[in-house]
């Protein structure tokens, strides 16, 4: 299933929402995220994905053992993810008989061996505020939320421009960094519309700061980028650590621990081959 051409729940292709980005961009804030594309690996290459796949090794953490894992839900056997198209699999959960999977925003678990589904939600996220919150996370409730998050993740830093810039501030982090401050459509399923992202002066993506609201309006994370490698081109956290945040303090306490290997980029050649004829022309700045 090619990312490019995945329909989303509401039966058509996610291509980004603009061409440019809007008025709210500065100079130096549109400079700092086209650095940032090229140093994960490119629009070219960006735009070429088919799809992504890692595998989970261990997730841990205060967040986790809160709503049940290892006793109400576990992790997949791999992650298959097309950011482009807001699109993740989750390879045997939650058993090794079935396939989760989320798509902008719906939600169902099928079965591996003739894909039939045997449970949908089309607006989990409804079902995750308030008094519902609170409960421990069955296995639809972890397929949205690994779903939604894995797919944002990995649709970092190209999908930056879809968002409307806040502010830019400077941060002294174990050296400098710059913190672009936004705020995502509502239509774009991540933790909050606003959040916060620390670049390095190698346009590193260091840190992300969110409120995580599926899981409770108290759940304000630090989200520290680790472990980032190469892997055909495109850079990846294998790595992600997320600790309580107070302000723009990052405390001690582990609100996750997640720990990825085994990453592969799938590309559509068709497309990579078209990207290459471009190659040499001006730097694109679009969007998702």
């Amino acid at each position: 299933m090619a990312c490019l051409n995945v329909p989303t729940a509401r039966g058509k292709n996610v291509e980004g929402s603009a061409s440019t980005p809007d008025s709210t961009w500065t100079p130096e804030a549109v400079d700092i995220v086209a650095r940032a594309c090229e140093h994960y690996g490119g629009m070219q290459a960006w735009r070429a994905i088919r799809r992504l796949r890692m595998v989970p090794e261990r997730l841990s953490g205060l967040v986790p053992w809160l709503k049940g894992s290892g006793r109400t839900f576990s992790l997949p056997a791999s992650f298959e993810i097309c950011p482009r198209a807001r699109w993740t699999r989750l390879v045997g959960f939650p058993d090794a008989e079935h396939t989760g999977v989320f798509e902008d925003g719906a939600i169902w678990i099928e079965r591996r061996d003739n894909a039939t589904v045997i449970a949908r939600s089309s607006e989990h996220r409804q079902t995750m505020t308030g008094k519902k919150g609170t409960r421990r996370w069955l296995p639809m409730d972890a397929l949205y939320f690994l779903g939604y998050a894995a797919a944002h993740y990995c649709a970092l830093p190209f999908g930056l421009l879809d968002a409307r810039l806040l502010g830019v501030r400077r941060m002294a982090m174990a050296g400098r960094a710059t913190a672009l401050e936004v705020e995502f459509p509502e239509s774009l399923h991540t933790h909050s519309r606003r959040q916060t992202f620390y670049f390095d002066a190698e346009c590193n993506l260091v840190r992300h700061d969110y409120v995580a609201e599926p899981v409770g309006p108290w759940a304000h994370g630090a989200h520290f980028w680790h472990r980032q490698a190469r892997v055909d081109g495109m850079l990846i956290a294998l790595e992600r650590q997320v600790r309580v945040r107070v302000g723009s303090m990052a405390t001690p306490i582990m609100a996750l621990h997640l720990t990825l290997s085994h990453p592969e980029v799938e590309y559509d050649t068709a497309q990579r081959a078209r990207e290459s004829v471009v190659k040499g022309a001006p730097r694109s700045l679009e969007p998702l």
